[in-house]
Parts: C-alpha cells; sequence; structure tokens
C-alpha cells in the first residue's frame, strides 16, 4: 500500500535521514518516538505538505512524492488540527466530502452514527471555537475518517482527551478500521495506545528510524538501547557475553557482579561478533521482584526510595552495594510492606524478561 524508501527530509538544520518504511494494505501502523525525533515531519511529508530531499514515496503503485496533497487521496489529522473557525462543526467535518462531490444526503448518512460514537452530535451546530480542546480532537478525528480515504494519517489525535474518554475511542477507531480495512499511519507517545491500535510498529529517535516490525515482535525483543528506551524500559546494564549452555546465552554483569541468561532466540544473539559486540541488558522494572534471601540467584539490595502510585504499586529505586549501582523496580505494595529507605531487600529477576541490547 505505502513504501517509503530512503527518504530524507529537512527541516532547518533537522534531518530525517535515509528513512524506509513500508505499510500494509488494511493494517494500522504506529510510529511511536521520543519528542522532537521526526514523526510529524515524515507525516507531512507523506500528505504532501513537504517535499522530500531525497528518495520516494509510493502510494498504490504510484510514486506520489512530487504530488499535490489534494490529489494523494490521503486523509490527514495534524497535530494542530486545522479547523476553520468560520465553519460549523458539521461543516468542518463534512469539508472533504464536499469538495469530492459528495451530495449532503450521504454526507448526512456518514456523519450522524460517527457524531453519536465520537460524542459531538449534540456540537453539529456549533462554530470551532465554542469548543473545548477535546471537542475539537474528536471534530478533527471525524474529519478525517468520515471520507474513507484509502490512507489515513493520524498524529496524537488522543493526546488532549483523558483516559477513559481515549479508551473508548481507542476500541472504536480499531473496530472501524478492521471493519472497513482502513491503512492507517498513527504516530502516538502512548504505548497503551500504540499496544491495542497498532499491527505494526516503528520506533523513531533522532530522525531515524532504530526498529520496525510486527507490534508482538518490537515490543518484546527492542535490539537496541535506544528501542528499549523509547518502550519504557528503566534499566540498562553493562554486560559481556560469556558463553552459550542449554539454550541460553549467558552475561556478566559487573554492576550487579552477577551472571544473568538470554534466550539464545533473542534477534540480537545471532551474530558471529558477540564477543566483541558492545551489550547492555535490559530489564523493565516491572520484570523485578522482591524474594526471600534463600532464593536461587537472589541480588542484595538496599531501598533508597518509595515511589507510591495510585494503583496497588510502587516503584522503588534500589542500590546494590556491590557496584553502588541504581535500579527501579516496579512492585506490589504488599511485597514492601514495613520497609524504609535504608532497609536490605533482595531481588530476583523474572526469568526471560532480560533484554540483550546493541550499545548505540
Amino acid at each position: 500500500m505505502l513504501k517509503i524508501e530512503n527518504l530524507n527530509i529537512a527541516a532547518g538544520k533537522f534531518r530525517v535521514k535515509n528513512l524506509s518504511l513500508n505499510l500494509q494494505s488494511g493494517l494500522c501502523h504506529v510510529i511511536v518516538g521520543t519528542t522532537g525525533s521526526g514523526k510529524t515531519l515524515l507525516l507531512e511529508t507523506i500528505a504532501g505538505l513537504r517535499r522530500p530531499e531525497r528518495g520516494s514515496i509510493i502510494f498504490a503503485g504510484r510514486d506520489i512524492s512530487l504530488v499535490e496533497p489534494e490529489q494523494r487521496n490521503i486523509s490527514y489529522l495534524p497535530q494542530d488540527l486545522c479547523l476553520f473557525p468560520n465553519m460549523l462543526v458539521r461543516e468542518n467535518i463534512c469539508y472533504g466530502l464536499r469538495i469530492k462531490g459528495i451530495g449532503r444526503e450521504e454526507a448526512d448518512r456518514r456523519l450522524q452514527p460517527l457524531a453519536v460514537e465520537l460524542d459531538i452530535a449534540h456540537l453539529l451546530d456549533r462554530h470551532i471555537d465554542h469548543l473545548s480542546g477535546g471537542e475539537r480532537h474528536r471534530t478533527a478525528l471525524a474529519r478525517a475518517i468520515i471520507s474513507d480515504s484509502q490512507l489515513i494519517l493520524l498524529d496524537e489525535p488522543f493526546s488532549s482527551l483523558n483516559l477513559g474518554l481515549k479508551r473508548k475511542l481507542w476500541h472504536y477507531l480499531k473496530q472501524l478500521q478492521v471493519d472497513r480495512k482502513w491503512t492507517m499511519l498513527l504516530v502516538t507517545h502512548d504505548l497503551e495506545e500504540a499496544q491495542l491500535l497498532g499491527d505494526d510498529l516503528s520506533l523513531i529517535t533522532n530522525g531515524e528510524l532504530v526498529d520496525t516490525g510486527p507490534k508482538s515482535e518490537v515490543f518484546c525483543f527492542p535490539k537496541s538501547v535506544s528501542a528499549a528506551c523509547i518502550l519504557g524500559a528503566e534499566n540498562f546494564l553493562p554486560a559481556r557475553f560469556e558463553g552459550r549452555s542449554n539454550g541460553f546465552c549467558e552475561f556478566y554483569s559487573p554492576a550487579l557482579e552477577t551472571k544473568l541468561t538470554v534466550s539464545a532466540s533473542y534477534p540480537t544473539l545471532s551474530r558471529d561478533d558477540m564477543a566483541e559486540t558492545c551489550y547492555k541488558l535490559g530489564i523493565r522494572a516491572s520484570d523485578i521482584r522482591i524474594c526471600g534471601s534463600d532464593f536461587a540467584g537472589a541480588i542484595r539490595g538496599c531501598v533508597i526510595e518509595n515511589i507510591f502510585k495510585k494503583s496497588r504499586t510502587a516503584t522503588l529505586v534500589l542500590r546494590c552495594p556491590q557496584n553502588n549501582f541504581s535500579l527501579l523496580a516496579e512492585v506490589d505494595l504488599s511485597d514492601i510492606a514495613g520497609r524504609a529507605p535504608g532497609d536490605g531487600v533482595c531481588i530476583s529477576i523474572a526469568p526471560g524478561s532480560v533484554m540483550a541490547l546493541i550499545q548505540n
């Protein structure tokens, strides 16, 4: 459906560099990245609002790199929404349909159920200036999806909505996308949103693609420190490769003064030069457990700080006395009852949870 090859985009001194990406027809592809990483720049270029320096954008078998935006059959919801203040909500939503020559009766047929689901049916005859930020976002989302375009680009479409409404609209949009076989490219910072809506996932930082593939593979098996950071991993330990044994690769962590194992099937562990490769072991805070001192492989530490959350979990800052190395651990409140900063504690790392990351 959409094939991007060696795309280079300039915005002042910032560059998107040699980015290549494939979107499969009928799927939702999500882009996650740090602020200022080039996500919006990429969407604007696909939509035709910017010209690439080099590279090509092939859409439905046609090179559209230099085609005018209105000739691309692409719907785009930008971060700033670009709603028309002189139009009513219904006129804003149906603007693209009117440009395509679709009559009022058909436009109303599409609009009514969409407005109900997005909870804006009571706003259709208001002007944009009389809407809240969340209402404007829902109006812009309706305008982007009402046209049934071949490709829909969404830039942070739920950013100003409360969590309850977000989750409702995530499910609604995903159902529409699946039922109507839309091809969508969505940018978000929200990992829960990416997990629910995405089929494929790409990670971008500093204008470069650091990982891409099916959602489950990218989430579960990030290949680099940059990718794991984008996905929210909190702990990174320098480590050296020690060898293979029984389907696992063993690494020695000087910070913890212990060996940790990673499944030999992890994507970064098929290299011929593993002994010379700079690895870091990534560990999510949620994969660290409080355990007894008699637990096999227990690692001794000290509680530095408790950061309590609203749910049944707390984040501990732990210091490992072996090397004065700190770890973040997300644990159940019941596991730390009675523990205070300065208390000793033993931790274990969930089996199969250690990530072997290429240092970059």
